[in-house]
Order: C-alpha cells, then structure tokens, then sequence
C-alpha cells in the first residue's frame, strides 16, 4: 500500500514583527518552509519567491522526476540495485537541486533589477515524498523532525554559528537560545553561487509524524520542550496550537510557520496550499505585453496604441514633423537622465553597504561592494585584520570570505571577524598539534551507498532505521557538518 501525507500547516507574524517574511507550501507530495530575511531588503519577497518557484516544481513533479531519470540513466552515472535503491529519490532530490537553482537565480535578478533588495535571502527546508522514502532539502536554519515510536529526532542541521558551537561542545541548546549571534546564520539562499542546499533521504513507514518549522518555533524553544508536545499523540490542530503557545510564552519574537504531518497507508490526500509570505504577495500572472506604437497625427496630445501591421512595422518612413523629433528627442533624453540619475544614487547606496572579504592574504571590512564597473572598484578596504589569515581559516569559512560575508552594520562586522578571528586561532592550534604529534594510520571505514548512519535523537536514544542519508549521486550533499579545519 502507498504511503501518504495528511498535514496541517499554521503560518503568523508572531507577537513582536510587523509583516510576516515565512512562507510555506504543502500538498500530498511537498511540504516545505522559508523564512525570509532581509528586514528592509525584501525577505517576505525571498521566501515568496522560493516557496513559489517550488510550487511550480510541484505541479509538474512527475514530468520533472521522468526527465531527471532520463537523463541519469542516459549518462554514466554508475546504477544502483538491489531492494534499497535509492534511484527514484535520487531523481527528486536533482529536481530539488535545480529548483532552488532557479529561485536563487531569480534573487539575483530581482536584486539587479532593484538594488534596494540587496541582501534579501531565505531558508529553505522541507521533504518531498518518493514511494517509502522522504527526499530532504535544507539551507539555512529552519528545521525539520522526525517523532516515531515517542521520540523525536532532528533530521536536518542548522547551518548558523550556535549550530557549530553546540557541534563542538561548547555551548548547550538551552545557551544557543540566549546566545548573543544566534541570528547569524552561514548559509541561506541569497544569490551566492557558493550556497549550496543539504540533499538526502529519509526512511518513513505508517505512523512517523513529521514537522517543519521557522525558527520563531525551534529558535525560542528546545527540543527537549517539545518532544512531550509532538509525542503525545494529539491532533494535528492541537498540537500546532500547543507549539504556537510554548513560541508565545518564549516572545513570540519572529515570525511561526509550522508544517505538521502524519505518515499514513493509503490515507486522503490534502489540497495543495501555499500560506505566509507566499500567499500574501501572490499577484496576477505576469503578461508580457508586446504592442507597438506609432505617432499620428489624430492624436497629437500623445501616443496612440494599437498593434502595427506587419507592413507598418517594416514600412520605410517619411519625413517627420518637428513635433515627432521632439518627441523622440525627449524619448531618448529622459531615459539617459534617468540613467544617470539612477546610477548616481545606485552607486550612493551601494556605498552604505559593509561586507567582510579577502584583503590579500588576511580579512578585510570593506565599505561598498565587491564589483567593478568600467574598470573602477566599487569597494573601499576599512580595515585589515592581521590576526586573521584567510589560509588559517577552516576551509567551509575561508570560501565564505572568498565569496563575501555581507554585515548589516559595523557592530555586526566586528562580532562575525571576532569570530572568524577565534575559528583561524583554533584552527592554527590544531594545526599545530597534529604536527607535533606522531601520525598513527588507521583504517578507513567504508561506507555503502543508501547505509543509514545514525541520527542523534534530541530526546532519547535513536530509534533503529531512522536516517537521513546522503546520496551518492553528484548532485546531492550529505547532510553532514563541513568538517572544521
């Protein structure tokens, strides 16, 4: 018998924000959340347009699944067998890949288009069911859990600054919620060619209830706290009402999006449903209006529309009245003062902005951004750090530099490089020791493609068969931390 998902979802604005920046989207195949961020810079607008740009995956899921199998089984990619093949999810999770390609791509033109929206970015995270099998897509810090046979397991890994400090040991999940940068958050979808999304697969069977959610839930709450929650076996209505409540009673300082569902066999399936951002910003489809113009002397206070023939388009023209070349005349006048006009206060914005990047071989603060135009830097170096040499940093945050670290402010710049400052410090130190130290060579484990590697569970022990693994296939990545230095 199939399996299927019967869901609920909540989306809010919280106790304390103006606008909601989450979005969400859910149907009998996906469901997904996106949190927005940005503030000024559009992150309701970033979240919209992922979610939607997943929307459109969804509708066209089996076509889309069909020609990524096409064209894997066309190449040389080696084939899987054997009752655990992961080939159809490894199918989902390259249209995963491409969809979130496609949003980040449209980031990047909206931002061209606008540059006020620089900056704008989303989390994305959520599942996409393939026969007994999830495929799993996580950027950012939203988070998705897995609560099977009363325990709850956290299936995907922030990707922000607590995260790797709870990694390391060195602060509890109780201090990462009072933690001074809990905010700052290393990867999200915000135009970076250099942010990639996590890709694996979860195992489910017939009773696993599963729930997404924006960190105006897991960044006030601990998991431990709502474990008893998901577990106790309430309604799915209920329970999201409960969760609502313990984020409430925590500030309710972000915004709540919550996407709760059940794994059943066979059961109804939900209509598709996008909410938040999402759904507040959806407009008319956009139509591309493609009428030409002419001049007529019937209409001399303007310009009369109506489609020209083919033999008027083409048609060689007459000599023109004074009045037409000062028509076109301002026609092309006032496009070029526009122009400049916006490039004058394009280039005044662009030198409000801060971002943190390589100064030669140690991290530098710039003011502007890391562009050229005619052969002029759009980038001025505030200040060199020369505690911090970019070859010193572990190699997942020497290419954040690489690629630009954008800072809201000069408070936020000096705490991100008095962090990466500590991370080159015990990178060096590391270093060092192995060097002092007698190499002792060791085995290698190997491991099969599609072998679960154990999950640990935030309130208990993990349950045997619960997993994400990552796929073999190139154009997915483990759900795995970047390993340190």
């Amino acid at each position: 018998m199939p399996l299927t998902l019967s869901y609920d979802a909540h989306s809010e604005i919280g106790l304390v924000r103006t606008n909601n920046q989450d979005s969400a989207y859910v149907s009998p195949t996906m469901l997904m959340v996106a949190d927005g961020m940005g503030g000024a810079a559009a992150g309701d607008l970033a979240s919209a347009i992922a979610t939607w740009e997943l929307e459109r995956t969804d509708t066209d899921l089996d076509a889309r699944v069909a020609a990524a199998r096409a064209e894997r089984e066309a190449s040389d990619e080696p084939a899987f067998s054997g009752p655990d093949d992961p080939g159809d999810v490894v199918d989902v999770l390259t249209v995963l890949a491409g969809t979130l390609s496609r949003a980040n791509d449209q980031l990047i033109e909206r931002v061209e288009d606008d540059p006020a929206l620089a900056g704008m970015g989303t989390t994305v995270c959520g599942f996409v069911l393939s026969g007994h099998r999830l495929a799993v897509v996580n950027i950012g810090d939203s988070r998705a859990y897995l609560v099977r046979s009363g325990r709850l397991h956290r299936v995907t890994r922030d990707h922000s600054w607590v995260q790797t400090l709870v990694d390391e040991g060195k602060i509890s999940e109780d201090e990462a919620l009072e933690h001074p940068h809990k905010n700052l958050v290393l990867k999200v979808l915000n135009g970076s060619t250099q942010h990639e999304p996590d890709l694996g697969w979860l195992d489910i069977q017939a009773g696993d209830r599963l729930m997404i959610c924006s960190d105006g839930l897991c960044g006030l709450v601990t998991d431990a706290a709502m474990a008893p929650v998901l577990a106790a076996g309430n309604s799915r209505p209920q329970t999201i009402d409960a969760l609502v409540e313990m984020a409430h009673a925590a500030g309710g300082y972000d915004n709540i999006t919550i996407v709760l569902a059940d794994v059943e066999t066979d059961g109804p399936l939900g209509t598709p449903e996008a909410l938040g951002a999402a759904d507040n910003l959806r407009g008319p489809d956009d139509v591309e209006h493609t009428l030409s113009f002419e001049l007529t002397d019937a209409d001399p206070e303007g310009i009369h529309e109506r489609p020209m023939t083919e033999e008027e388009r083409y048609a060689l023209s007459g000599r023109r009245k004074p009045s037409a070349w000062l028509k076109i005349g301002l026609g092309v006048l006032i496009p070029v003062l526009a122009l400049v006009g916006g490039g004058t206060a394009w280039y005044q914005y662009t030198q409000t902005q801060l971002f943190i990047g390589p100064a030669q071989e140690y991290v530098g603060l710039y003011r502007g951004v890391p562009d050229r135009i005619l052969g002029q830097n759009l980038a001025t170096l505030l200040q060199r750090d020369p505690q911090t040499r970019v070859a010193d940093l572990p190699p997942y945050y020497a290419e954040r530099v690489k690629s630009t670290i954008t800072v809201a402010d000069s408070a936020a710049a000096t705490s991100t490089m008095a962090e990466l400052r500590e991370k080159a410090a015990r990178c060096v130190a590391q270093r060092e020791e192995r060097a002092r130290a007698t190499p002792t060579p060791t085995p290698t484990p190997t491991t099969e493609p599609g072998v679960p590697a154990p999950e640990p569970a935030a309130s208990g022990s993990a349950t045997p068969g619960v997993s994400v693994t990552a796929t073999p296939s190139p154009s997915a990545t483990s759900i795995t931390p970047p390993e340190d230095c």
